[in-house]
């Protein structure tokens, strides 16, 4: 894949989530109203409208593909196979994992979709979750139920801990874990 390639599929992923947002939010206008949400569901928080959606999910597509594109390697002699495993997997398992927390939390299974979410953090110790593959995979995963703001602030926190944990507190575990062994 040529990077030209990719700066296309950019383009029209993030018109195809434009689309898509429009037209989930154009579905609840004429289905009783666009809605929104309360901060961890609690009426004294601020409350988010769902069209907010329709200004981060594109702009948000839009940087983490251009942020994704900077980081492939595109030299010609790697295969798509190289491509698929370090970007698109880690996306697509990304979004089925936000779309199950969906389902059990909507389902009312919220033990479950809590555990996932605390899951997370260790999955965090492991393997570097909060690469731009990850992130946009979870806010889009999440999207649908909640909204298009709030799976983007909640992201962006994650995010910003997964970082933190992946670069900061897996070395020092790493670095414990060698003095062990070598006594």
């Amino acid at each position: 894949m040529t990077q030209k390639i990719f700066s296309k599929i950019t383009i029209v992923f993030t018109l195809f989530i434009t689309i898509a947002i429009m037209g989930l939010l154009i579905w609840e206008y004429y289905n009783g109203g666009v809605s929104g949400h309360h901060f961890l569901k609690r009426k004294d928080m601020p409350f988010i409208s769902n069209w907010w959606g329709l200004i981060l999910l594109p702009l948000v597509t839009f940087l983490s593909l251009k942020r994704i594109g900077k980081g492939i390697n595109y030299n010609p002699e790697l295969s798509n196979q190289h491509l698929i495993k370090h970007h698109l997997l880690p996306f697509l398992i990304a979004v089925l994992f936000a779309i199950l927390i969906v389902v059990f939390s909507s389902t009312g299974n919220s033990e479950i979709s809590y555990f996932m979410f605390l899951a997370l953090f260790i999955v965090a110790l492991f393997i570097p979750i909060y690469k731009s593959e990850y992130f946009l995979g979870f806010i889009l995963g999440l999207s649908y139920s909640f909204g298009g703001a709030l799976p983007v602030i909640i992201a962006i926190v994650l995010t910003t801990i997964f970082y933190l944990i992946f670069n900061y507190i897996r070395p020092i575990f790493i670095f414990i874990g060698n003095k062990i062994s070598k006594k």
